[in-house]
């Protein structure tokens, strides 16, 4: 007895201009991800796959890029996420936008004016005075009056001079 074969369908030409315009995708997943699918297939309400998938795709750009640009993508947002945190800046009078304290000149500059502006440290146990001169050996037979000694205002650390000095300290003009 002879078995029977199928006979191959005919594929007309309205199907193979479909196929060529939107082509069958087929990919293999694991069950859990199929569960989550068919879940989120339930909560969004879409009759078809292809509304779903064409749904969650929208319209995403994939944007690929080398990996030197990317390289150098990362290198510009890290430098400017440091320089705006560490860097010493001050707001323009006029115009209110940053500006960085940048240069040996500009650095120098700015060391000289806090040292004379007396910053100490929140946490010294004394202000930082100006120490006089020893004091002179008198002879034992004399006797000299007691002087007061003299009154120096202290600035108030306002949490930024303890970084700015120590960064003074750590790099010398």
């Amino acid at each position: 007895m002879r078995r029977k074969t199928k006979k191959p369908s005919k594929v007309y030409p309205t199907n193979k201009r479909y196929d060529k315009r939107v082509p069958t995708t087929s990919f293999r997943i694991d069950p859990e991800t199929v569960k989550k699918l068919f879940e989120l297939r339930e909560a969004s309400k879409a009759r078809t796959w292809a509304k779903l998938f064409r749904g969650l795709v929208g319209d995403y750009e994939i944007k690929l890029i080398s990996i030197e640009e990317a390289r150098k993508a990362g290198y510009v947002l890290g430098f400017r996420n440091a320089r705006l945190q560490y860097a010493v800046s001050f707001p323009c009078a006029d115009c209110r936008q940053i500006i960085f304290i940048e240069g040996p000149e500009l650095i120098s500059k700015v060391r000289k004016l806090i040292f004379k502006a007396g910053w100490a440290h929140s946490e010294c146990p004394r202000p930082s005075l100006p120490q006089p001169p020893p004091p002179k050996p008198t002879p034992p037979n004399v006797s000299l009056p007691k002087a007061n000694p003299p009154v120096v205002p202290i600035n108030k650390s306002n949490g930024n001079q303890d970084k700015i000095l120590r960064f003074i300290q750590d790099n010398p003009a």
